[in-house]
């Protein structure tokens, strides 16, 4: 069963989206805050401007990974292997994007054409 699917995850459920963010060369913290936004990786909480929204825990993961590097722009392939733990190709990463974005009412990630996306800080 898929996590998107399951209840939020309990202690350090989060160590290998960790670990794998890590290896790709970014440094998430378990707690981080940018802007109006906060992501806490230990209770899986997201909120804006003090309000909870409710986000799936690989959404969660999503959104600490471009908070953790603002100004990187993070491939199909890269976001594939950090969040899911493989490479394989498919639409994923642009639905879950989409969700976040209506979810949080924010329009917080650019396009880099031909490159992936980025964190839209101006947004947050």
């Amino acid at each position: 069963m898929s996590q998107d699917l399951v209840g939020r995850p309990s202690g350090r459920a989060y160590a290998p989206f960790l670990a794998r963010a890590q290896a790709a060369g970014a440094e998430v913290l378990p707690r981080q805050v940018r802007g109006a936004l906060s992501v806490d990786l230990d209770s899986y909480e997201v909120s804006v401007a003090g309000t909870s929204r409710e986000l799936s825990p690989r959404q969660v993961e999503i959104l600490a990974l471009f908070i953790s590097a603002p100004h990187r722009v993070w491939s199909r392939d890269q976001l594939h292997e950090v969040c899911w733990g493989d490479a394989s190709p498919s639409r994923r990463v642009d639905v879950q994007l989409c969700r976040i974005r209506t979810k949080l009412g924010l329009d917080i990630f650019r396009n880099i054409r031909d490159r992936g996306w980025a964190l839209r800080e101006e947004r947050l």
